[in-house]
């Protein structure tokens, strides 16, 4: 057979099947067509399920979109100007697959909940804003977070005043909070220490460290792994995650958790995790202002006895150990009459400062199934009327409790964990955040909803300026 010959019956074999087919596909389209028509009656015909098209691949999206599966946002840090006009919060959103993510301080108007202003440097934070703290003037506004910074601003002409550099051990900062004259700032992180700086100047640009003592210490399992010396992490991701794994070291890590300030002026009440020196466990208060030398006044425990160990899922083996109970947060009443202290326990904690005991153990109310609503709690707050004290945590809750009575009389549905709470200055309002990216305020004693805010994804690169706050 010639090579000719050959090539004519493979171009025939390729049509004649080709036919074949298109023969076979025109009877099944007929059937598919007869089937719509009306059957024989005594016939049932099983409906034709259509096969969905599938959708074109999306190459680029032409806005960023938030995340799925995690939340896109959340907000870790709650705080009222003075005179309750101005709210500020800290929240931290990203765009698909976590890439673009910011991490803001939004401004708010208090009374509408809506936006007023972006307070950030020439860039989005570095790390989540983890404190917050108006000075009692209104003036000032300090921030801290897992950046190692802290940020203090003149809101009056929106200018960046100081940059706190602890980038190096101490690292991370956990809570911020201004004296009630408005002249000391006290700073708590993840170096179990407590720093007090006093503004030497016409604002907050001079200062001076006058205070320096670790509070809480912890312990360190085995040294950190050595990350390979060749991959695909960047530079920067490389730092990142080796922050990551050293702080996934500690077996109870020193953190300070909360600061706040007495309003009358004579301590200052420190909490947080790990083993407190000297005392084991419990809030330490110490004299204001403070001295190098000064011992406690006092030390408040209790939260120690209701740590459940097996709810918290902690092993007890060589490398893990059960944790020296934990307070999260701390709230102190107007007049310096009461304080409040949230914990891993699950319980509210409310004190008496004239005679530094316990007098309110609030706990968490029962599901239908009978399990704990709220295990852990992550932060409380006072009315200024000294009538309800709110908290909120791990529990998708934020519960009510009238401090008189101790009575459980509100429980306010969230989607998700709760990571701050606070009482407007004039108590009207009820205000909390957390992981489901939305902020809420409540009127208090009705407990009606009176808005919703959710921060905007920033399109651009352009960092919004902060402007000034009248």
């Amino acid at each position: 057979m010639t090579s000719r010959l050959k090539l004519w019956c493979a171009v025939l074999a390729f049509f004649t099947v080709f036919f074949w087919q298109m023969g076979i596909s025109g009877q099944q389209q007929h059937r598919h067509e007869h089937q719509h028509e009306h059957p024989p009656k005594g016939e049932v015909v099983p409906p034709v399920k259509e096969k969905p098209v599938p959708k074109a691949p999306i190459i680029a999206p032409p806005s960023p979109q938030l995340e799925e599966g995690i939340p896109a946002g959340e907000f870790f840090s709650i705080a009222f100007r003075p005179d309750g006009r101005y709210l500020a919060v800290s929240a931290r959103w990203s765009a698909r697959f976590g890439a673009h993510e910011q991490r803001t301080v939004d401004i708010l108007n208090a009374r509408t909940g809506k936006w007023v202003a972006y307070y950030l440097p020439d860039r989005f934070y570095e790390g989540i804003q983890l404190a917050l703290a108006f000075s009692p003037d209104g003036r000032f506004l300090a921030t801290g977070g897992l950046d190692g910074r802290v940020y203090l601003w003149d809101t009056k002409s929106a200018k960046l005043l100081r940059t706190l550099n602890f980038l190096a051990p101490p690292g991370p900062v956990e809570t911020v909070a201004f004296s009630p004259d408005g002249k000391f700032l006290a700073i708590g992180g993840r170096d179990g220490r407590l720093r007090v700086y006093q503004r030497t100047g016409a604002d907050w640009s001079q200062l001076s460290l006058i205070f320096n003592r670790e509070i809480f210490k912890g312990d360190l399992t085995a040294p950190t792994p050595k990350l390979p010396g060749k991959g695909i992490l960047s530079e920067k991701e490389r730092a990142e995650l080796e922050k990551i794994i050293a702080a996934l070291r500690l077996k109870n890590p020193p953190f300070v958790k909360a600061v706040v300030f007495d309003p009358k002026g004579r301590w200052i009440a420190v909490a947080g995790t790990g083993e407190l020196v000297g005392a084991k466990e419990g809030i330490v208060l110490i004299p204001f202002p403070p001295k190098q030398n000064s011992r406690p006044i006092a030390v408040l425990k209790g939260h120690a006895k209701n740590v459940d160990i097996k709810s918290l899922g902690v092993g007890t083996g060589a490398r893990l150990r059960p944790p020296v109970p934990w307070v999260n947060d701390l709230a102190v009443s107007r007049d310096g009459r009461y304080l409040v202290s949230a914990g891993w326990d699950g319980t509210v904690r409310v004190w008496d400062m004239t005679t530094f005991k316990e007098i309110r153990k609030l706990e968490s109310p029962k599901t239908p199934t009978g399990r704990t609503a709220t295990r852990i709690y992550n932060a409380c707050a006072i009315s200024p009327d000294n009538r309800y004290v709110a908290a909120g945590g791990f529990g998708s809750r934020i519960d009510v409790w009238d401090l008189p009575t101790g009575r459980l009389v509100a429980s306010l549905r969230t989607e998700n964990i709760v990571e701050a709470v606070a009482f407007s200055p004039d108590g009207r309002i009820l205000v909390a955040g957390g992981w489901d990216g939305i902020l809420r305020a409540w009127q208090v004693g009705n407990w009606r909803l009176l808005w919703q805010y959710t921060h905007t994804f920033i399109e651009g690169r352009e960092v919004p300026k902060p402007v000034p706050l009248r």
